[in-house]
Order: C-alpha cells, then structure tokens, then sequence
C-alpha cells in the first residue's frame, strides 16, 4: 500500500470538500450551491492565504483525509512568536479507524518542528484522543447567556459605527494591539479578517474615538420563536475593547438592544463578568448547592503542545515570566509516547530572570529531585494554565521531594493563563 501525505492540488479540492461536509455533518447545508460555495472558498484561501494551507493523506492514489494547517503569530508573556495551528481534521466515512487522523497530526507534528516552531495548538473533536498524542488543555471558555439591560449603560452614546470591509485594517490594528498585550492571543491574518466579512449574518459594531477603532464587537442573530419573528438572542462572535470607555460604550450598545433581544450569548475566557453585569443568572434557574444561582457553563477546548522543548524554553527565556530571587537548578524527566519512546531529561537553571536549559542527563541528580510528567501537562503548565502544586495533588507530577514543587510554582508565580479568541 502507497502512502503520502502532501499539499492538495487545486483539482484535488472538491474531493476535499465532500470528505469534510461527510465528516462534519451539521455544518453543511442540503444542495449542491453550497458544496460549490465551499468549494471556492477553500480554492481560495489554497491560493491567496499563504498563513493557510490544505493537506491531504492518499493511500494509493486515492484521497482518504485531510486537514487545515495554519500558521499564526502568538502572544508568548509579551513576546510574539511563531505556532502552528491544525484544523478541518477531516477523515473520508470509509476509512474511519485506520488511523488515518493520527497519521495526519504526525506529519503536522514533523511539518512544523521542521520549520523550528516550538508550540502547537489545536482545537479537538475529542479532547482525551488529543491528550493522548500530547496535547494539554489550555484556558478553559466560558459561555454567560446576559439579559440586554443587565449590561451597564453610559449616560450618553457617542463613537458607535457600523463596520464594513473599508474598515479592515482598522479592525485588524485594533485586535493586534490586543493580541500584543495578552498572553496566548494572536495576530489576526488575512483568513481570519476575510471569515469576518463572509459569514453569512454576521454583523460588526465598533467604537471610534479620534479616528481610531478602540473596540468592536462581531455578532449574529438567532431566532428563537417560530411564533414570534422579532425576538431574537444576539451571539457575540468576537469582543474585543482596550478601554473602559470602549467597553461602556459597547455594552450601552448591547443594553439599547432589549427590547428584541432575549439574552445575549457571550463565550469568553473572562470568568468574572458578573462584576460587570447587574443579574449574572443566565436564565436556566438552576441551584448549586448550597444556594448558588448557575451564571454560565464551561468548555474545554484549545489545546497546547510543545513540540521542542529546547527550543521554547529559549523563547520563553526572553519574556521574563519565570524569576527566582536566588539560584535554583530543576530537573525533570519529560514522557511524549506519542513521538518518542524515550523521555526527555532536561535541567532548568533559573537565577532572577535569567533561564537557561541544559538538555543532557545530569550526572550528580538525586533521583527524588526529579520532576517527572508528560508532554501534555508540562505544555499547559508552561503556558500558565495550570499550577504545579494542582498537578502534583491530581498525581500528574511526580517527584519523591514535595518541596521541589514549592520551588516550580515560586518560580512560575509571574505566569497568567493564555487568552485566544482565534477560531481555526
């Protein structure tokens, strides 16, 4: 049997196409208009989006899977750097349980660490299938369903415009100056700003102030009454403000909207929307024990791996994010068994915010001073997801000496969980 796993060809498209409406059935939509349409859009983004690319994995000629490859421009703790990104995961009905996905995310494994990119993300179809090839959960997002009039209102509405495609570079400036100061966040690319303006329904409101674009808000509308065609619920896609005064205004906005609007659905990674809003109940009138009144439901989602360790602790040396007032050396013992049959032993030598990692086997090491864990969790705890004294309760840490955990959760206490708001 001939295997390859290549770039797809332009007439290698709609085979594509018909693999991932098969595969994810509930995103199609009945008839062939569509199918065409899905068609010219991957077309498109194949040849006009070079941070976009399709793969395809063919057993003797014949295409059976085939995947998304994106590359992006991520938030390292204030230092951007480079990542891959993986989506359309998409497998042919036929061949389901030959492997066929894992094979796909080997060689999206290979292609990037080829590059030198040291971090991968993705979003899973199945979180614990992905676990298990090494990824770690990252920031869990949290979806609140907001009564319009909850949301605070300023006394006067001012800066509020409708944004349409003549304002691209103004959004893409305004999410980027987010994105360079929050950890996890990326630069929007060209793919990111096209699915803006293409999705059907969606709608952009920004505010300006001084000619400058300081926050906007992407949404759709969702009927929810066959009885009643004007009351709706508004779906936030994208929120983005960078000052209080943005974020007033915006929420006036959202307030203004009660009168057809039922609930506003927000999905964030911001867990503490109840200091904003006035009822943080989210309209399902459960009670947790004791007495406490549901606000929103949780997900986890984006995932995280380290692909060379090496050579992310050089980038993350250069953020500053790990510190240690006095001299500290740490070992740990790595386990990826889903690219290597040999654990990765390494040494981490912090001394205030200098970092330095010594990736050869220390001759002198007490055995119960090492830390060891899998790829997946030292990728989550690294990019600040998770404490260390929480793996090392939960048993995914294990060292003989409980005080080298004190020492990595001191050393990483300037660390914060990553924020992405980039759909791929």
């Amino acid at each position: 049997m001939n295997e390859v796993i290549r770039k797809l060809n332009i007439d290698e498209i709609p085979a594509f196409v018909d693999i991932a409406l098969n595969a994810y059935p509930a995103k199609a939509v009945p008839g062939p208009e569509f199918r065409e349409r899905q068609i010219t859009r991957f077309t498109h983004n194949q040849e006009n989006m070079p941070t976009v690319q399709y793969y395809g994995l063919f057993r003797d000629n014949r295409l059976i899977a085939g995947m998304r490859i994106h590359e992006y421009t991520m938030n390292l703790y204030g230092r951007m750097i480079q990542v891959g990104g993986v989506g359309q995961v998409a497998v042919d009905l036929l061949h389901k349980k030959e492997k066929a996905a894992k094979q796909l995310i080997e060689f999206f494994i290979s292609h990037f660490k080829l590059k030198g990119i040291s971090l991968l993300l993705l979003y899973p179809f199945k979180p614990d299938f992905y676990k298990n090839m090494g990824f770690g959960y990252g920031t869990k997002m949290n979806q609140y369903r907001i009564k319009p009039d909850s949301l605070p209102r300023a006394a006067e509405k001012h800066g509020l415009v409708w944004l349409d495609r003549s304002h691209q570079d103004l959004i893409r400036d305004c999410s980027d100056r987010q994105a360079t100061s929050t950890h996890g966040m990326m630069l929007k690319t060209p793919y990111e700003l096209n699915s803006l303006f293409n999705a059907p329904g969606k709608r952009l409101i920004g505010y300006m102030e001084d000619n400058k674009l300081n926050g906007y808000i992407s949404f759709t509308f969702n009927s929810i009454s066959s009885d009643n065609f004007l009351l709706h619920d508004m779906v936030i896609h994208e929120f983005v403000y960078e000052t209080p005064e943005a974020l007033q205004q915006l929420g006036t906005f959202l307030h203004t909207q009660s009168d057809q609007i039922n609930r506003i659905i927000w999905t964030t990674q911001d867990d503490t929307i109840e200091y904003l809003i006035g009822d943080p109940r989210n309209g399902s009138d459960r009670i947790l024990p004791s007495v406490f009144h549901e606000s929103h439901t949780s997900g986890v989602g984006l995932m995280y791996k380290i692909i060379d360790i090496e050579k992310f602790i050089i980038e993350l040396a250069q953020t500053g994010a790990v510190y240690s007032s006095k001299p500290v050396t740490l070992h740990f013992k790595v386990t990826d068994s889903f690219s290597s049959k040999q654990p990765n032993s390494f040494a981490l030598h912090i001394e205030q915010e200098s970092l330095t990692i010594s990736m050869q086997e220390q001759r002198g090491t007490r055995d119960d001073s090492v830390i060891e864990l899998d790829i997946s969790d030292l990728s989550s705890l690294l990019m600040g997801v998770v404490d260390a004294d929480k793996l090392y309760q939960y048993g995914k840490i294990k060292t003989s000496d409980p005080q080298v955990i004190a020492l990595l959760k001191n050393c990483f206490r300037r660390v914060n969980k990553p924020v992405c708001t980039t759909a791929f």
